[in-house]
């Protein structure tokens, strides 16, 4: 088969391709897609949303892009910085919901699957469109933007992921649109936290719900542990930061981000990295000015970037592991600027956002939830 085949056939599978760069490695990723029973025939039957036993539910894990062609207004925009669409796929599940809109019939809503977010989030669109509950009790959220409102608050009496049936779940409401319109909303820690531990497995195309610590099993196939850290929670907002090490710089302290396109850093963490904005041979200046825009459609302005080769590692095991591989094709661009989210939540020293462009260069990403050290492990 030529290349152009075989990420065809991944990608009408939802396996992404985007970290593989030579033909060997594309071939290696179908036939483990395929000995694990998925391909262009079986693709659309119910089985591949399936419970693997008792302690383990495992459902597909999509991928959806920004459309090149979508253009959304920042809130405060003026003219001054541009934000282009991110062509990084972002990871995402399907709810199938059984009970919760007037009509009685069942629907699907396809989620951002979103480690900094402590809720659950749905577009209006939606809550119209399936004629949700709409609850009067209003709820605060804080958005990459650094904006804090009330929003709107409805309910999903009764879905199902990986042939389990769970409910009810109450959503916030609000726009986001500044993710791919494919997207109904966000599903964040207020689910997924509800479990020992989540797998993200970006071979595979599956996300693994794991009920209890105790029966985990290490993550099948030629996989390596390559990077093992410990997760911070930062109370006000019930989300989790990581020490991250980029090459033998650091660490610095980064939201744990599967939400985010990229990844950036703001002036604290390029301080905790030891360089400053006279380090020109790690520091571009942007030639245009460019912006990052979160769902709360508020745009913020990156003026620098950085570029690592070598590794990322995770603290304060670092020396333990040998850390995530970011050499040849896989080197990650980080850009810089001054990220609201991060001003809010200042007094907790966050330098920076570990975004899906960085876990995505795992093979698979674990992070653990259950016991008194709450842990990222990143495989490859």
């Amino acid at each position: 088969m030529r290349v152009k085949e075989i990420k065809a056939e991944l990608s009408k599978l939802n396996i992404p391709t985007r970290d593989l760069f030579e033909k060997e490695d594309l071939v290696k990723r179908l036939l483990e897609v395929r000995k694990n029973g998925r391909n262009l025939e079986n693709v659309r039957e119910p089985a591949t949303s399936s419970s693997t036993g008792s302690d383990v539910l495992v459902a597909p894990l999509y991928f959806a892009n920004m459309d090149s062609e979508l253009k959304v207004a920042a809130v405060n925009m003026d003219g001054g910085i541009r934000v282009d669409p991110s062509d990084q796929p972002y990871a995402t599940v399907e709810f199938e919901v059984t009970s919760g809109g007037a009509g009685g019939n069942p629907f699907k809503l396809r989620l951002l699957l979103d480690t900094a977010c402590s809720g659950f989030v749905l577009r209006p669109s939606v809550v119209e469109k399936y004629n949700l509950p709409k609850i009067s009790t209003p709820v605060t959220m804080t958005g990459a933007g650094g904006t804090v409102g009330a929003t709107g608050l409805t309910q999903l009496s009764k879905f199902s992921l990986g042939g389990e049936s769970f409910g009810p779940l109450p959503a916030a409401v609000q726009d986001i649109g500044a993710l791919p319109s494919t997207l109904d909303g966000i599903v964040g820690l207020s689910f997924l936290g509800n479990f020992a531990a989540v797998d993200m497995d970006f071979a595979k195309g599956e996300i693994s719900l794991h009920k209890r610590c105790s029966t985990i099993a290490d993550v099948a196939g030629d996989r390596t542990l390559v990077a093992r850290g410990t997760m911070d929670l930062i109370p006000q907002l019930g989300i989790y930061t990581v020490e991250v090490i980029l090459g033998s710089r650091g660490p610095v302290k980064m939201l744990v981000d599967s939400g985010a396109a990229s990844t950036f850093l703001n002036w604290k963490g390029v301080s905790d990295l030891g360089l400053s904005t006279s380090d020109n041979s790690f520091l571009q200046r942007l030639s245009n000015p460019m912006g990052a825009m979160g769902s709360d459609n508020i745009a913020m302005q990156l003026t620098h970037r950085i570029g690592v080769s070598s590794s990322l590692n995770l603290g304060p095991n670092g020396g333990t592991y040998p850390g995530l591989s970011l050499k040849e094709a896989k080197r990650l661009k980080i850009d810089i600027g001054n990220i609201a989210i991060l001003e809010t939540i200042k007094g907790h020293n966050v330098g920076g956002i570990l975004g899906i462009d960085a876990l995505m260069r795992a093979t698979c990403v674990r992070l653990i939830f259950d016991g008194a050290s709450k842990e990222i492990l990143m495989y490859q």
